[in-house]
């Protein structure tokens, strides 16, 4: 009597086995962060997988659009670097979006502090009355602070996904003046005064350089609209003779160090 006959302990068994598989597959560190801006929950092997296909498919295109494999090969190029392009835009925009609700939160925590809420509950508080992507970040964060972890540990992990200087300084303030003590209040309120006036000083460097980082793009792309129109009128000395694939090579290397230098002549740090 109480044993389980074999059968059935290998059935119950397996169903823990395929549970704790789930589980592990859908864990926030086998999820792909790329994959994931694109609603896809799937993997990075599966997101690599689906990221060599597409470009294959867009070479088998090329290649039978100009029975070169010089331009295939450039198309494939271009289509893998106009998708890192694409992610690396998506990040950034994801990343201005955190550091403009970041005063926000600020507010709303200093506030459930003040109405005599702990420091977890006002976590809680800006997991949900804040809009995306706030509202994943801090319930990330609030779970952790909830389950025993410090308050370092628990913010590090904003400071891992978005690597600019208002949440850097965010952290390490928090956790600096929880270490000390003292009435967070007024240091919240004030800090939110300082990033909402670096984000209004961001904005304002951001439509000044316009005008230079449209140039840019429009100047990058415009040779590849002239080798293309080339090859359909059939000009093809660049793509088909050794002389010509050699100062292909050698314009496209000169027009990165070009785009390289541009872009940091533009860059302003604040």
């Amino acid at each position: 009597m109480g044993i389980i006959p074999k059968k059935a302990s290998d059935v119950l068994f397996s169903n823990i086995r395929k549970k704790q598989s789930q589980e592990n597959k859908t864990k926030p560190e086998n999820i792909s962060t790329d994959a994931a801006f694109f609603g896809l929950l799937i993997s990075k092997v599966a997101f690599l997988l689906l990221m060599v296909g597409f470009l294959l498919m867009v070479f088998l295109i090329g290649f039978f659009l100009f029975r070169n494999l010089i331009m295939a090969g450039l198309m494939a190029f271009g289509a893998h670097f106009g998708f890192r392009y694409f992610l690396t835009m998506k990040r950034k925009q994801n990343e201005e979006r955190f550091s403009r609700q970041l005063p926000d939160t600020l507010t709303a925590i200093a506030n459930s502090l003040k109405a005599g809420f702990s420091l977890d509950q006002a976590f809680e508080f800006v997991t949900v009355s804040m809009p995306e992507p706030t509202r994943s970040e801090f319930s990330s964060v609030h779970l952790k602070y909830r389950v025993g972890y410090t308050l370092g540990e628990s913010l590090k992990e904003l400071t891992q996904k978005f690597n600019n200087t208002e949440v850097n300084l965010f952290v390490s303030s928090l956790v600096l003046q929880n270490q000390v003590g003292g009435n967070v209040i007024p240091f919240l309120t004030e800090l939110s005064d300082i990033i909402r006036g670096r984000v209004l000083l961001k904005d304002q460097v951001a439509v000044g350089t316009t005008q230079q980082r449209m140039t840019s793009m429009i100047i990058s792309l415009l040779p590849y609209g002239l080798l293309v129109l080339m090859q359909l009128s059939g000009y093809n000395a660049l793509t088909t003779t050794f002389q010509g694939v050699l100062v292909l090579i050698l314009a496209i290397m000169m027009q990165g160090i070009g785009l390289y230098v541009i872009n940091n002549a533009m860059k302003i740090d604040i």
